[in-house]
């Protein structure tokens, strides 16, 4: 049986000169997939042959005689160029697209992240009915923040903050274990608003309701934290030991440089976070590094204040 004709194309696009070619050189012809043994019959210089000007014949299958193209060639004598393509010309990458509030809360850690990492990130527009958006990306609720990515789309704060570390082109090249610190930070950064707003502080930055509110837990709750982060930050340099600030160092950024609802929970806990030393050296340093420093002087989410009186 002669072998069959595979109709798939090539890949990368390819141009082909058959001047080198010549009747009777051995050569090598694709036939569905495989590689035969072959010999060059005959080369047309017919434009109605321009797609397939060599005819070859496959050793042992007599009689089956094919016109074929370069791309089903393999020959010394036949010359192939591939075209490149202009990077002018090439597409733009699409840029995920974070949706949340315009002030820090749960999404800063996710900006600054990004801006450590050197990453092009967009800030959607919040529709004013988010139920759609949020049921697109996953979201139980309506919660925020959420994002999109291409055909992507999750929510989830801190599955948001590594997939953004991942991608992010500063970090693509990070060891595991570093990484591995960088998710510890993030979700001690989770665990710590979830304990935060125990305490009823929610109710009393979002509806002025003090009734609930529990002083001494808000305050107990941050010295805790604080304390493991202060135990947890080098004296010098970064936390994973880089050269530059990473995910762990943003969420130390975050708790000293964000502004809403950041300094309110302090103020209404009458929590002093300058007692910390190493924990605020280290935002200092972050926060001047190439990227974050930039971000911090521009950035408007970062300085804006929804709870001001």
């Amino acid at each position: 049986m002669a072998p069959k004709r595979d109709s798939k194309k090539s890949a990368p696009k390819k141009s082909y000169d058959y001047s080198g070619l010549e009747t009777g050189m051995k050569c090598q012809a694709e036939s569905d997939g495989t590689w035969y043994a072959a010999e060059i019959m005959a080369v047309s210089t017919s434009k109605n042959r321009s797609k397939a000007p060599v005819k070859v014949s496959y050793r042992g299958y007599e009689g089956y005689d094919e016109w074929v193209g370069g791309e089903r060639l393999k020959s010394k004598a036949l010359k192939v160029t591939t075209e490149k393509l202009d990077p002018k010309t090439k597409p733009p990458l699409e840029k995920p697209v974070l949706y949340y509030f315009p002030f820090a809360g749960r999404g800063e850690l996710t900006r600054l992240i990004a801006a450590a990492g050197a990453l092009e990130m967009e800030a959607g527009k919040m529709p004013e009915d988010r139920k759609d958006l949020c049921a697109e990306c996953g979201a139980l609720g309506t919660g925020v923040p959420v994002l999109t990515h291409g055909k992507l789309k999750m929510c989830q704060s801190q599955a948001i903050q590594n997939y953004v570390s991942l991608i992010a082109p500063k970090f693509r090249r990070m060891p595991a274990k570093a990484r591995g610190t960088d998710m510890m930070w993030c979700a001690h950064i989770e665990d710590l608003i979830l304990d935060v707003f125990k305490s009823g502080i929610g109710a009393v930055l979002f509806q002025g309701d003090a009734s609930n509110f529990k002083k001494d837990e808000l305050k107990a709750t941050l010295e805790k934290y604080f304390g493991v982060f202060e135990n947890l930050a080098p004296e010098e340099g970064f936390v994973t030991g880089g050269k530059a600030p990473t995910a762990a160092d943003c969420c130390v950024v975050m708790l000293y440089k964000a502004c809403a609802p950041y300094t309110h929970i302090y103020k209404n806990a009458d929590f002093d976070h300058d007692k910390y030393p190493k924990l605020k050296a280290l935002a200092e340093r972050a926060a001047g590094a190439k990227g974050l420093k930039e971000y911090c002087e521009s950035s408007e989410s970062l300085k804006a204040d929804p709870f001001k009186k």
